[in-house]
């Protein structure tokens, strides 16, 4: 994707974070003046026709108005949404994910590793890899008939209680890394009032880039557990709450300097 299609799909998920009644939102006044500015008008009809966002038209205003589609925000978040992933339910069943691929062929285990880890899942040991629901791109590798994935193994293992819930959740998982990841976005959300003070689209433009980048840096490593299993001293909740509101402020500040 380009980088001028992520930044105004990055925007738009901007809008969706900010607290509005109307789910709709109008491109036509100051955040269609910034679209145009950097040729993005284009783009706003493609990511239509992609199934990335959906307008209608307001009869009330006679304008067009834009929300992303449940396709564009999970684009724009790797597919992963952390409020939904705290408030689900858990059914208390692990999933064990097992595997045996010989060391001839480590290329191959290297790579499901990583499918594994970018799915969220966690390795407690070797090539056992938990998590506490199935994810999708992982069912479908158990599913696929490709011969190279019938060395994954699925099992279901009920839990045994919140303890050693817990330490499962503290083997399989770096808490620590992941909460460094965390403060890091929380530093780049506290220098926004820079950004306002600054008043110029350059500074937001930066801001935006080291944001995103510090958001789908997390993303990356944080498994998004059910709140049941969160472990203490768990940031992101918090982090992630301070940045719906800035991404709202955000969002009237990037409305007014495209003005």
């Amino acid at each position: 994707m380009k980088a001028k299609t992520e930044l105004l799909l990055y925007r738009l998920l901007w809008l969706a974070e900010k607290p509005m009644n109307k789910p709709y939102h109008n491109l036509e006044q100051s955040f269609e003046g910034w679209a145009y500015r950097n040729g993005l008008l284009n783009q706003i009809h493609q990511l239509e026709r992609q199934g990335w966002l959906e307008s209608r038209h307001d009869p009330a205003s006679g304008k067009r108005l834009h929300r992303l589609t449940e396709a564009g925000r999970n684009l724009v978040l790797d597919g992963r949404d952390p409020e939904k992933s705290w408030s689900r339910d858990w059914d208390r069943k692990w999933r064990l994910f097992l595997f045996d691929i010989p060391e001839s062929q480590r290329s191959m285990r290297r790579q499901l590793n990583r499918t594994l880890a970018k799915a969220g899942c966690g390795c407690l040991q070797g090539s056992v890899w938990i998590a506490p629901c199935t994810p999708q791109q992982i069912e479908k590798l158990v599913e696929s008939d490709d011969p190279d994935c019938t060395h994954l193994l699925m099992l279901h293992a009920d839990s045994k209680g919140l303890k050693v819930d817990a330490k499962m959740v503290e083997g399989a998982w770096d808490f620590e890394k992941i909460n460094t990841a965390h403060r890091a976005l929380q530093t780049i959300l506290d220098r926004y009032p820079d950004v306002v003070r600054s008043y110029s689209r350059e500074a937001l433009a930066v801001w935006t880039a080291e944001e995103n980048a510090a958001t789908r840096a997390f993303l990356q490593i944080d498994p998004l557990l059910p709140s049941v299993l969160l472990p203490k001293g768990y940031e992101a909740k918090k982090i992630w709450k301070k940045r719906r509101t800035i991404l709202g402020r955000a969002a009237r500040l990037a409305a007014s300097l495209a003005e």
